[in-house]
């Protein structure tokens, strides 16, 4: 440009020295000429050194404060029924009838299934004929005893026959109670797994009860994090299935062993099933605090570093100018998109969230 300018001007002067053939006016016109020259430079250097020296970068600046921050920890829970029974029979039997269905609330105690118990309900009826038999013998040898006339040993096998008799009466009893299976809690019959006329024997799985108003979650949690997590501290727990359900609940137990395998302890959290919602073995997300302060916090992304560690760009202000200075900053927890700041940044520091790429340590910037 410059070049360019000096040649148009030389041009002009040859075009009138080539009009003006008078020495003296040809000097006096380039003694002119160069004075314009020279002032066309100045203007020329002026504007290039203001284009020059526009270096600054946009960039949009946070101002920084201490706020409350809590960091939470996060574990998959499994869920589980807190009273859950896998109902089985006591004896071994034909299943006579089933009383409930699938589905149905029963209360605790309610009968459930009976067997056949035709053979008991013989055998009672047996004993207690043989039983009033052995009351009669009883009394009269009693009366025999006592008056002197009847012999000890007639009276004892007497007696012995009576209170043997009464025992086994007691004993058939309680195994025709046995032949009735009745809820050990109440709940929903989630399942029925034989029919009428199949046979029931111990340990084998009959109904399946659940009741739902009461949930426990169980995770898994890394061994890290035992000294921040005790029985009693407050969790919130959410389920991927119901995003809306948010549940804020206490740890109800902490395991005492660490497992080898993963390096992982058990926590247990007790909490009231809402409408019924929660199933068991449903998955579940179990989030408790590790830490909670007054701390200041930057987006992570404008967190840099190099060889010396941590570092951020934060904009400072000199004789009306702002420049980006690199500072060295000590982080600890990242929370969502965001990271504490420990140490490095004071309150009322502006750091700089867009354009953070773009600027180097005393770059010019302009804040938007």
């Amino acid at each position: 440009m410059r070049k360019i300018g000096i040649l148009i001007i030389f041009i002009a002067v040859l075009g009138a020295c080539k009009q003006e053939q008078n020495p003296e006016n040809i000097q006096k016109q380039i003694l002119e000429y160069k004075e314009k020259i020279s002032e066309l430079q100045k203007q020329m250097d002026t504007i290039n050194d203001n284009s020059d020296s526009d270096n600054s970068v946009l960039v949009k600046g946070q101002e920084v404060k201490p706020s409350k921050i809590t960091h939470y920890i996060k574990s998959t829970a499994y869920i589980n029924a807190v009273e859950q029974a896998y109902v089985s029979p006591e004896m071994n039997g034909q299943i006579k009838r089933i009383y409930v269905k699938e589905g149905q609330f029963v209360k605790k105690g309610q009968t459930l299934v009976s067997l056949n118990a035709n053979v008991l309900r013989s055998s009672i009826e047996e004993v207690k004929t043989g039983l009033e038999l052995a009351n009669v013998m009883y009394e009269k040898q009693k009366k025999l005893w006592e008056q002197k006339v009847g012999k000890e040993l007639d009276y004892l096998q007497a007696k012995n026959q009576k209170e043997s008799l009464e025992a086994k009466l007691k004993t058939l009893n309680a195994q025709l109670a046995m032949t009735v299976i009745k809820a050990p809690i109440s709940g929903i019959v989630d399942e029925i797994y034989l029919k009428e006329g199949e046979m029931a024997a111990p340990g084998r799985q009959v109904i399946n009860l659940i009741n739902l108003s009461k949930m426990e979650a169980d995770a898994d949690v890394s061994e890290k994090y035992l000294p921040a997590v005790h029985k009693g501290d407050s969790v919130r727990l959410s389920f991927p299935a119901y995003p809306d359900i948010i549940i804020n609940t206490k740890i109800t137990r902490t395991g005492n062993e660490i497992n080898p395998v993963n390096r992982t302890f058990k926590v247990t959290v007790e909490f009231k099933n809402i409408k019924n919602k929660i199933k068991p073995n449903m998955i579940g997300e179990i989030s408790f605090s590790d830490y909670s302060g007054i701390n200041i916090s930057v987006p992570s992304l404008i967190v840099k570093k190099d060889t010396k560690g941590e570092y951020l760009f934060i904009v400072k202000e000199e004789n009306g100018k702002y420049f980006a200075k690199k500072t060295y900053v000590k982080t600890s927890y990242m929370i969502g998109d965001k990271i504490i700041i420990e140490q490095g940044l004071n309150e009322g520091d502006k750091v700089i969230t867009e354009g953070f790429n773009l600027v180097s340590n005393n770059q010019e910037v302009k804040i938007n």
